[in-house]
């Protein structure tokens, strides 16, 4: 017996549409963070890579260790404006190549000895070496151009990042500063504190009579004879 061939269709049309409105209903239960906290957090993230894991592996390579290597100097600089998005993707993409010319600098080694009709035995690193020389100089082109737009775009972010801290210092000197409270109590205009009188001098003590009285050191016997008389 023939059937139609929409029949067939049928049940796999209600199952993908079914699928979507799944997939529709999860979408809206993720709504990223609600709290304050996590929007806080969320605000101050730093821009995704522009890097396709992808399309940077070939054979040989793994995608897991490139994701890795992303994501550390992302957390390691944390872009936060499109240039400095485009500096970290170029740190990354070419310390990878510099990974994937330490690796081809090895294999050429192996593979020359390997194509070797008759390897010298007593000198095997020589023989690879006459052989691939011109090798190993286009290898050390790319090695060094490498090592340049590496450094080139580390300088370029670290200036963009180092002019975005002044200003962020101007924005904090150009806030208002707020006045401080006065806790010191002031008086009336024409009112001074109160002048706490000094003590009076204390009186000099009066003489005792009974106390003989000194005689001057220049004064003659006469004199002092004299003088004890006037007491007697």
């Amino acid at each position: 017996m023939w059937l139609p061939a929409s029949k067939f269709y049928v049940p796999y049309l209600m199952a993908t549409i079914k699928q979507i409105e799944a997939n529709r209903l999860n979408a809206q239960k993720s709504t990223g963070p609600r709290s304050v906290e996590g929007k806080a957090v969320t605000s101050q993230n730093s821009l995704k890579t522009g890097i396709d894991a992808e399309s940077l592996i070939i054979r040989g390579e793994k995608a897991g260790d490139l994701d890795a290597l992303t994501a550390e100097y992302f957390a390691r600089f944390r872009p936060q404006t499109p240039e400095e998005r485009h500096y970290v993707d170029s740190l990354v993409r070419d310390d990878w190549q510099l990974r994937r010319l330490a690796k081809a600098d090895t294999q050429i080694w192996d593979h020359t000895m390997n194509a070797a009709f008759k390897l010298d035995d007593n000198a095997p690193l020589g023989h690879a070496f006459a052989r691939a020389d011109s090798t190993f100089i286009r290898l050390q082109r790319r090695i060094d151009a490498t090592h340049r737009s590496y450094n080139t775009a580390l300088h370029e972010l670290q200036r963009l990042q180092a002019e975005q801290q002044p200003d962020q210092s101007r924005d904090r000197e150009g806030e208002v500063p707020q006045p401080t409270e006065n806790t010191t109590t002031s008086l009336p205009i024409g009112f001074g504190p109160a002048q706490i009188p000094n003590d009076p001098p204390a009186p000099e003590p009066a003489p005792d009579p009974e106390s003989p009285i000194p005689l001057p050191a220049a004064h003659s016997a006469a004199d002092r004879q004299a003088v004890c008389q006037e007491r007697r």
